[in-house]
């Protein structure tokens, strides 16, 4: 087992000629990089948000790519006991704002435990979720939020996401509703249905 960290790139535009160039090829590192004999270069655009898996520390990694697409990168664990796992592409890029947010969150009693948040071309909040065996967004997820079609205010970059904290309310996703863009909004996901609610 060897270190590595990630490297990653400074933000380019959105459509920018380049992509993401994370894969299995790791470069040698550079005389600064003490902790890690190689390192991964990146190439993002904006936020980057991640979670935490299971006790080991596996961590997936979410970033948008220039070609507006969102990449999943995954280690083992930690980065300085990790091991490089995958990098795969997880939202097309015609489904997703250039610039977006990016929230995620994990929930094990919802049937998806991975849960990954960003604004749609159409500043709709849109949700793809991993099953456990695949990625899945609308249509095929019915359950996820883009099928309620919330309006984010245009320009704004606040989104998060988190597991309930009640029996009650298993999601919350916080962000700035086009409906009432001067207060913060959460839709809250009850197991049944989505229910948006200001804050209080």
């Amino acid at each position: 087992m060897f270190n590595f960290r990630l490297i990653l790139a400074l933000p380019l535009l959105c459509g920018s000629v380049l992509s993401s160039v994370v894969g299995n090829t790791a470069l040698p590192r550079s005389a600064n990089a003490s902790l890690s004999p190689e390192f991964r270069p990146v190439t993002f655009v904006g936020d980057v948000a991640a979670v935490v898996t299971n006790t080991a520390g596996s961590t997936h990694i979410y970033y948008q790519n220039p070609d507006n697409s969102i990449q999943e990168t995954i280690t083992s664990a930690p980065f300085v006991v990790g091991t490089f796992e995958a990098s795969t592409v997880i939202v097309p890029a015609d489904e997703v704002l250039c610039g977006t947010p990016i929230a995620a969150t994990t929930i094990s009693n919802t049937g998806f435990p991975i849960r990954v948040f960003f604004v749609s071309p159409s500043y709709i909040l849109s949700e793809y979720a991993w099953t456990g065996t695949a990625w899945e967004g609308w249509p095929q997820c019915s359950g996820c939020i883009t099928a309620n079609q919330f309006a984010v205010e245009p320009g704004s970059s606040v989104l998060y996401a988190l597991a309930g904290s009640t029996a009650d309310v298993l999601l919350r996703v916080g962000f700035v509703s086009a409906g009432q863009p001067g207060t913060l909004t959460e839709a809250e996901f009850t197991g049944g249905k989505w229910e948006l609610l200001s804050l209080p």
